[in-house]
């Protein structure tokens, strides 16, 4: 019974609508002209006007979900620029399919130093994600959220700082890589055959 109200509702508003934006554009004599914006602006206010109040009766029979303000969020937090953020994210993950091929390629300590931060930083973000969406206060409160939070970011500081030594007193990420894949690969004749 509700729906019907409202899909009536809707389809006179849109016929409505789109009434009003055929007399708007067009003149008296079915040609184009200029926009009378004052009119128009005016009639398309009735229209919507009517609309919240006709449908604002049937809206309010519908439940409200109570809004949860203690949610740790990146997207509702008051400070921060989230645009730059996610920015960020993306080009991380555009750099990535670049980078770490071009590292596995060209073993050098710039390329394994760029592929070990972008990995870092993606998997930061990713993991960080992950603990918005799961632990949320609401369901394993305050506490929990900021030790993962503070968890997340020990984690990815001693990943970064491990990669780090790997690369500059160790052989190299992209180096340790091929080794690890060459695991149980049989050697080259041309090793035997030495002294």
């Amino acid at each position: 019974m509700i729906f019907e109200t409202v899909s009536a509702n809707v389809f006179r508003k849109v016929r409505q609508l789109e009434s009003l934006s055929k007399t708007s554009l067009l003149s008296s004599s079915g040609k184009p002209h200029q926009f009378r914006t004052s009119a128009s602006l005016a009639a398309f206010n009735r229209c919507l006007n009517s609309t919240i109040r006709n449908d604002s009766r049937i809206l309010a029979r519908f439940p409200v979900a109570p809004a949860i303000g203690s949610q740790i969020s990146r997207n509702a937090s008051t400070t921060g620029d989230h645009v730059r953020v996610w920015v960020m994210e993306k080009l991380v993950s555009v750099a990535l399919p670049i980078v770490i091929p071009a590292a596995l390629i060209c073993e050098s300590k710039i390329l394994d130093g760029a592929m070990s931060l972008l990995v870092v930083m993606h998997t930061h973000w990713g993991l960080e994600a992950i603990i918005t969406d799961y632990a949320r206060p609401s369901v394993v409160g305050t506490i929990v959220p900021k030790a993962l939070h503070g968890l997340l970011i020990l984690l990815s500081a001693a990943t970064l700082t491990g990669l780090c030594m790997l690369i500059n007193n160790g052989p190299g990420v992209a180096s340790c890589v091929k080794s690890f894949w060459a695991i149980g690969k049989e050697p080259n004749k041309s090793e035997n055959s030495k002294p």
